[in-house]
């Protein structure tokens, strides 16, 4: 055999070898390069804010809550609800539609309603929609949506009785209190 012969095979192994040595550190690179992406993908996540809205019930006691789940601090919370949301009075809360700053594991707890009292106004929605928008510290604009639905309260029975809730026990007293006082109106004429 031919000494050059020889060394063209040897090129040529050569080559097919360096070859699959470029696609296989390609390969690698591609991989870590997922990998890489992932991580960010994964820490992003982790650290970033999760604001929530639903209602509590303790006691007949409806509470709305806005709470940040997540790791990190929400900034330029706005909540849009559907339908309005408005209490058994009437009463609307505009002051939760736009917040500021909300830290981690934060809450704002606001008092609704009276369970029963929400549930006898046949009117009262019993499905709300709630939209949150927020910006999370990579000012990345976030935008959630929730429905909380009602209507298991219609048939959860209570522990207590009305009468051992304390707003139930300031509403009755000021009830009298008002009748007391249409009393002592007509008395006075």
């Amino acid at each position: 055999m031919d000494l050059n012969f020889i060394s063209i095979i040897i090129d040529i192994i050569l080559t097919i070898v360096t070859g699959f040595m470029a696609f296989a550190t390609y390969k690698m690179a591609h991989s870590t390069n997922e990998s890489v992406e992932e991580m960010k993908k994964t820490r992003v996540e982790a650290n970033s804010a999760e604001v929530i809205m639903y209602f509590n019930v303790e006691n007949n006691r409806m509470y709305l809550i806005v709470e940040n789940i997540g790791n990190t601090v929400a900034k330029n919370i706005t909540i849009e609800v559907e339908p309005e949301l408005k209490d058994s009075h009437n009463k609307d809360y505009e002051h939760l539609k736009k917040i500021s700053f909300l830290p981690p594991n934060y809450q704002i707890k606001a008092f609704f309603d009276m369970g029963f009292d929400y549930l006898k106004k046949e009117d009262n929605p019993v499905k709300y929609k709630f939209i949150i928008t927020f910006t999370n510290i990579y000012d990345d604009k976030i935008r959630r949506e929730y429905i909380s639905d009602l209507s298991y309260i219609k048939s959860v029975s209570y522990l207590t009785s009305e009468s051992d809730s304390i707003e139930m026990s300031l509403t009755k007293i000021k009830e009298e209190l008002q009748n007391t006082n249409n009393y002592l109106k007509k008395l006075s004429k």
